[in-house]
């Protein structure tokens, strides 16, 4: 590992290898919360949110991702008017995936005796039937 974390260093810098460290603990949570479910708290996601865009912001920097934001804003647009549905479609469809992760945030707050049964793959792994 440190031999690693030198190679790292002399390669680029120790900045690098600080925000290989931030991604690093960012997957590990993600993972965590993946197979083992364990519960990460709103205030807990949007600090890594705000992490994983300072990680984006630092790999393209400002004028790459506004060219980008720019050329994605266009295609948005040329989608939108060469079809529309489909684009009312993808509008209806994120709305929908975002209303079912906030209503399964909130299940085990508004209904835990329900969700009791319900457990990470985590507990799975490693026990015998």
């Amino acid at each position: 590992m440190t031999n690693a974390n030198l190679w790292q260093i002399g390669k680029t810098s120790s900045l690098v290898l600080t925000l290989s460290g931030v991604l690093k603990d960012i997957l590990l949570v993600f993972a965590s919360m993946f197979l083992f479910g364990d519960p990460v708290t709103l205030l807990q996601a949007f600090g890594y949110g705000i992490a994983l865009m300072g990680l984006i912001f630092y790999k393209l920097g400002a004028d790459k991702l506004r060219e980008y934001l720019g050329q994605g804003g266009m295609k948005w647009a040329e989608f939108g008017q060469t079809r529309p549905a489909a684009r009312k479609l993808v509008i209806f469809g994120l709305v929908m995936v975002a209303m079912f992760m906030v209503l399964v945030g909130l299940a085990p707050k508004l209904a835990p005796e329900s969700t009791a049964k319900f457990t990470g793959i985590g507990n799975y792994i490693g026990t015998k039937q």
